[in-house]
């Protein structure tokens, strides 16, 4: 193993591979290794509720970049290895046994999905999604075309829903939640409800889970509103940052690691990027964000200013999903105050503005253009 790396990177996701393009971009030759727990190089997570899923998109479709490209580039990837400790003092790592020594070091290491601590948790047929594995058990679920139980009404919980659905499962989505994204208003929640409904998604809301039950594998989920009959259940109640390491290291973190706004850590030297990065959001509060577009933008600026950029983070919160035949996208943060400025709900294409204090905060674009969104994008950065 490499002892000794000008950049190293711990984490192989999104955030990893942008900043790979990051430092490349400002110094092509400079060392740089990589190291995953998982066995594959950096990938795509978005898909894997959706596309890959459905089996309509392999592993190599998904990947950031070829294996061969790092290789070309002049990357060590290290798949499959655990990171156990930080020293930033003697910029040193501890990898499985080894130590690595750094000059500069970028900690990319994720989140990992929260788990229901219930009775008949660990039992077979209870999933989680993260990686493409977990992807893979999943496409396997779908397959069977039989009974699943959704907890959960964020946004993988919605992709998978629709997913499993589509491939013939009678699925039921259940939340302790009291609407369907009730973050983005009356209006689009209701649109939703109707939308899973069509599909034939039973929901049940405000609806509190207490149990698992089965003969070594689930057979039905127990609820305040009754059992639910399930062949599996697939958990999807959000996620918590990766931020253990930077913590034992002595790094700063609170729900992630902290950093300013050039992504650096409390230690000299370390850097940080995507769903474990606390950083300064325009609004002057630190901000946590957990979707790929932040993780490809923060690993970028994070790998630039490893290499001897000094580039401010300035972000501005985007996202997409798509369920059944809504795609949308989502420009900056939810507010308040909401109106519709475009199109009409039931054509499935429209744009809804959020303001705060009659500052706009946000927007919700569903069948519009990538143009559109860009624009609302750079309105939004001006007004910040």
């Amino acid at each position: 193993m490499l002892d000794h790396a000008t950049y190293a990177i711990v984490g192989g996701g999104v955030a990893a591979a942008a900043a790979v393009d990051g430092i490349r971009a400002t110094d092509p030759k400079g060392d740089i290794v990589l190291f995953t727990t998982e066995w594959a190089p950096p990938y795509q997570r978005p898909p894997l509720s959706k596309e890959f899923l459905r089996g309509e998109a392999p592993l190599e479709s998904v990947l950031m970049h070829p294996a061969l490209w790092y290789l070309q580039n002049g990357v060590d990837v290290r798949v499959g290895v655990t990171v156990t400790a930080i020293a930033p003092a003697q910029h040193a790592l501890h990898v499985d046994g080894e130590v690595v020594r750094y000059d500069k070091l970028l900690l990319a290491t994720g989140a990992t999905p929260r788990q229901l601590k219930i009775p008949g948790s660990d039992l077979d047929g209870v999933y989680t999604l993260r990686t493409y594995e977990d992807a893979l058990r999943l496409r396997a679920v779908r397959a069977t075309a039989g009974s699943v139980v959704l907890v959960g009404s964020g946004f993988i919980g919605m992709e998978l829903a629709a997913s499993l659905r589509s491939g013939g499962a009678e699925v039921v989505l259940t939340s302790v939640d009291k609407a369907l994204w009730a973050m983005f208003g009356a209006d689009v929640s209701g649109y939703v409800a109707g939308l899973f409904e069509r599909h034939g998604v039973k929901v049940v809301l405000e609806n509190q889970i207490t149990s698992f039950a089965g003969d070594g594998r689930v057979r039905s989920v127990v609820t305040s509103r009754g059992p639910f009959d399930c062949n599996a259940v697939v958990v999807g109640i959000g996620v918590g940052p990766n931020d253990e390491l930077a913590r034992a290291a002595g790094l700063k973190t609170e729900n992630g690691i902290i950093v300013n706004d050039r992504l650096q850590a409390s230690a000299p030297d370390v850097y940080v990027a995507g769903d474990v990065a606390r950083f300064p959001a325009l609004d002057g509060t630190l901000g946590r964000v957990e979707h790929f577009d932040h993780a490809d933008s923060s690993g970028r600026v994070a790998g630039g200013n490893m290499a001897g950029l000094d580039v401010a983070y300035r972000y501005v919160p985007f996202f997409w999903s798509d369920v059944f035949e809504l795609g949308f996208e989502f420009v900056g943060s939810p507010a308040p105050e909401s109106r519709i400025v475009t199109g009409t709900l039931a054509s499935n294409s429209f744009i809804i503005e959020y303001s705060r204090d009659r500052k706009l905060a946000g927007t919700f674009l569903a069948g519009r253009t990538s143009d559109e969104s860009a624009a609302y994008r750079e309105r939004i950065s001006q007004l910040a």
